[in-house]
């Protein structure tokens, strides 16, 4: 398979920072998290229920690639379907709601009580966080002072 190179002009400011905190948190580099995105949302277009009529535009398309040339753009932009609405716009509008809220309650709060709360998120986040195993090197003199170790362990005999 070889790979081709698009390049992408005008790209608002909020996508390109939501695009690269999303390959941060994902470990990997703008180009990637581009490339996961654009493989996902095909993979999802590709699932999608076909909307009715929509064999009968996919074959204007078909025609309309033979003779766009041609046509000019008006063929190419009379194929076109339209993007189906329904669940995605709504699950995002009550997510959006859920943030509004969100911010509302915090706004109620005293500058006091935000610390407080953020203190206090900080340390549950901290206790939820699985804690490092520390290593240790441990040196003996004598032999038999490792084999007491391994029998008893920290604990002296």
């Amino acid at each position: 398979m070889k790979l081709r190179t698009l390049t992408l002009r005008g790209i608002p400011e909020p996508v390109l920072k939501a695009f690269r905190a999303s390959a941060a948190r994902n470990r990997r580099s703008l180009n990637a998290e581009v490339l996961v995105r654009l493989e996902a949302g095909l993979e999802a277009a590709a699932a999608a229920p076909v909307p009715p009529g929509a064999e009968r535009a996919a074959r204007a398309a078909g025609e309309a690639s033979v003779g766009e040339a041609s046509a000019g753009p008006a063929a190419a932009s009379a194929a076109r379907v339209p993007e189906p609405k329904g669940r995605p716009y709504e699950v995002r509008r009550a997510f959006e709601e859920a943030d509004l809220e969100r911010l509302r309650s915090d706004l109620a709060l005293t500058p006091e009580q935000r610390v407080h709360l953020g203190e206090e998120l900080a340390r549950v986040a901290a206790a939820a966080r699985p804690r490092p195993r520390l290593q240790r090197v441990i040196q003996f003199e004598r032999y038999e002072d490792y084999l007491d170790w391994k029998r008893y362990g920290d604990r002296a005999p």
